[in-house]
């Protein structure tokens, strides 16, 4: 049962209690007089007893008056002593209830602060790696397209050796058909050991490296004759090749 249901009942039970009272009053007030009235008319004679059982009557009525009275003074003074203990019930239980809510809301509070602590840690961090990816896919694009640069170089450089070296034959070849439909005689074979002396010292001439197609050219002779020689002097160690240039092999 809640605390104003049990107001409600104690209110309710001291206004039956007091209707009730008053009522029983009433009642017997009501008996006196008709009893008093009929003993007047019956027995006037008897005025002196009814006189008395008047006063005998009003003695009692008076003290059932005072007896309600006092009745009444005592349920009331329980219902005051009822309703301040429900009060401080209520005190008691609202102080409670307030510490319990202080209490969450601390609660809350500390959650939400740790919460958004950790959210601001993830974002950072988040931050930081989304930086550092970028970063390292910046430089991988750059560094992929740096080597693609350099491989489309090398590879138009080869491709340009190559040109040229079919150029300088075909020259050689047209050179040397010229020759022999002229009726000019064609410089003799050169010996192949001839040809790995001068190459090797046409490209110790060059420590920063020197094509075939150079060399031939500073020899007066077709590029494809250097081929085997170039390859001899590779196998026996006296030179270097680094793509489509030639080196030098120190000490020598």
């Amino acid at each position: 049962m809640g605390i104003a249901a049990g107001i409600k009942d104690i209110t309710q039970d001291i206004v039956s209690s007091y209707d009730a009272r008053v009522d029983e009053v009433k009642r017997l007030k009501k008996e006196a007089n008709e009893m008093l009235d009929s003993f007047e008319a019956s027995h006037q004679d008897r005025s002196a007893e009814v006189k008395a059982m008047r006063t005998g009557f009003q003695s009692s009525r008076k003290e059932m008056s005072a007896a309600l009275k006092k009745d009444l003074a005592e349920h009331t003074q329980g219902v005051r002593g009822e309703v301040a203990r429900l009060r401080q019930e209520i005190g008691a239980s609202h102080q409670d209830r307030s510490a319990e809510v202080k209490a969450m809301r601390s609660g809350f509070q500390s959650s939400h602060k740790e919460m958004s602590a950790k959210l601001r840690k993830n974002l950072a961090q988040g931050e930081t790696e989304r930086k550092q990816a970028s970063a390292e896919l910046k430089k991988d694009l750059t560094h992929g397209v740096s080597a693609r640069k350099s491989e489309v170089k090398a590879m138009r450089q080869e491709t340009k050796a190559d040109l040229k070296k079919v150029r300088t034959t075909w020259q050689g070849l047209a050179h040397t058909m010229e020759a022999k439909r002229a009726g000019v005689k064609v410089p003799p074979k050169v010996e192949v050991h001839d040809l790995e002396a001068k190459l090797l010292a046409a490209v110790n001439k060059h420590p920063k490296g020197v094509s075939l197609a150079e060399v031939a050219q500073s020899l007066d002779v077709v590029p494809v004759v250097l081929g085997r020689t170039s390859s001899s002097l590779l196998k026996k160690g006296l030179i270097s090749k680094k793509e489509k240039l030639y080196f030098p092999v120190a000490g020598e």
